[in-house]
């Protein structure tokens, strides 16, 4: 329907046929000449709009429309597809995309971003250019990114320990507490804990639900510390905030609202209270890493740590064996396979002390 923007006084329309834009001035003051104007608008372009033919902007996005803007790594993927667009043209049609220009994309952001940065720009890229010729019929010149992925440096391991967690949690605000002690019970992304519901909080079934990296769910059971954890919980009461399970104080408000994934001076307010606790090189998805590296110490079990964790293959997991390794390590440190008679002599020896 036809739409004043703010500071006109013409009506307008916004509307899509085939994954194609179209929008402009209805040229007219009276909402029902403009209904009329965009009702031709609508009828020119379904005639007009070239079948199949789909520009690298009007592709990213439509994707972001169709998927990603419902989706908890929203921000993420509009970043990803800003960056896209500052290298490769807006303008070029799906059709015309090469490998060449894809291959010229990986050489420039690889000389800017890290390899692994670059690979999720391509995946991106690839579901939206699938999304468009599976839902919007578009032609496409290249359809699958993976050839062009770039073997990532191995993500680093950084596990907080007792005695730093003790200092954290000293100099962090109280009302933070909550977002980083959910993610070392569950070892769950920054985006899923901010987007869980209390509606996802099943207390009798003893299961969460989360909204996962990649737009899926899967079930992260509640033990006893978790149950004691969720009912303590302070709630908010603001409109709109009220649904959400991890909230914060507002420092110029004093309102309670739920945290968002970026933004709010939170990412800023944790690496203070790094800071202040004296704790160096360490992000908040450490803490990923922590609940991955305790669960695992603890368990010995690294199949039961990737469900966990969500991660679709195991080798994702594998990046944690090192602790499986120094358990081995300790292990052997106390066994013997030749000196069991001196072992026995100083057993005896004991008894008889």
């Amino acid at each position: 329907m036809p739409f004043r923007p703010k500071g006109s006084r013409f009506w307008h329309y916004d509307f899509q046929v085939r994954g194609r834009r179209f929008h402009g001035s209805c040229g007219t003051e009276d909402y029902e000449e403009a209904k009329a104007v965009e009702a031709e608008a609508r009828v020119k372009a379904k005639t007009t709009a070239p079948t199949g033919i789909f520009t690298l902007s009007e592709a990213i996005g439509t994707y972001w429309s169709d998927v990603c803007q419902h989706q908890s790594s929203a921000r993420t993927a509009l970043s990803q597809g800003k960056a896209i667009l500052e290298v490769l043209s807006s303008a070029i049609t799906l059709d015309k995309l090469t490998e060449a220009d894809v291959l010229r994309f990986v050489a420039r952001r690889r000389a800017e971003v890290s390899s692994a940065t670059v690979n999720r720009q391509l995946q991106l890229l690839g579901r939206a250019i699938r999304h468009m010729v599976k839902f919007h019929k578009a032609l496409a010149a290249v359809t699958d990114m993976k050839p062009f992925e770039t073997k990532e440096a191995e993500e680093r391991v950084r596990e907080l320990s007792w005695s730093e967690q003790e200092r954290l949690f000293a100099a962090l605000r109280v009302d933070l507490h909550p977002l980083v002690k959910f993610a070392l019970m569950t070892g769950a992304r920054k985006a899923t804990i901010t987007g869980l519901r209390w509606t996802d909080v099943d207390l009798d079934a003893s299961r969460l639900r989360f909204r996962v990296k990649g737009g899926g769910t899967m079930i992260f059971p509640i033990n006893a510390e978790m149950r004691a954890f969720l009912t303590a919980l302070p709630r908010s009461e603001e409109p709109g905030h009220e649904a959400y399970v991890i909230t914060y104080i507002d420092q110029q408000t004093k309102k309670r609202l739920r945290l968002a994934p970026n933004g709010g001076g939170i990412d800023a307010e944790f690496r203070q209270a790094l800071a202040e606790a004296g704790i160096e090189d360490f992000r908040f998805h450490d803490l990923r890493h922590t609940f991955a590296t305790r669960m695992l110490r603890q368990t010995g079990n690294i199949k039961l740590v990737s469900r966990l964790l969500g991660h679709a293959s195991i080798e994702t997991t594998n990046r944690y064996a090192h602790v499986l390794d120094d358990d081995l390590e300790s292990a052997l440190d106390a066994f013997t396979a030749l000196d069991g008679v001196s072992r026995k002599k100083s057993r005896s020896r004991n008894k008889g002390a």
